[in-house]
């Protein structure tokens, strides 16, 4: 039997920040033990790294990953969600 392949949707290939997401979703709770109050990064669908600094960690990871998309977010009880844009776009 063939196997199939799926291919992602046409909202997940415009949106490359929608399997990090997705990725820190399921393993908030998880995470929360350990990091609660600090920001966390996720890459590739997997949690990288994490720091009591968003920027702190934003620049250790573009040194790390280089001009790529990654997702960072704060580990607390009521998320806020905020869009910081790539260096190059920000003018």
């Amino acid at each position: 039997m063939p196997k199939t392949q799926t291919r992602p949707s046409p909202k997940q290939a415009a949106d490359p920040l929608a399997t990090e997401e997705r990725a820190f979703r399921q393993q908030r709770s998880q995470l929360m033990k350990r990091f609660s109050g600090q920001y966390v990064g996720f890459y590739k669908g997997r949690f990288v790294d994490h720091d009591d600094s968003d920027e702190i960690l934003a620049a250790r990871l573009f040194k790390k990953l280089g001009d790529v998309s990654f997702y960072i977010a704060r580990l607390e009880d009521t998320p806020t969600v905020g869009e910081v844009p790539s260096p190059e776009l920000a003018n």
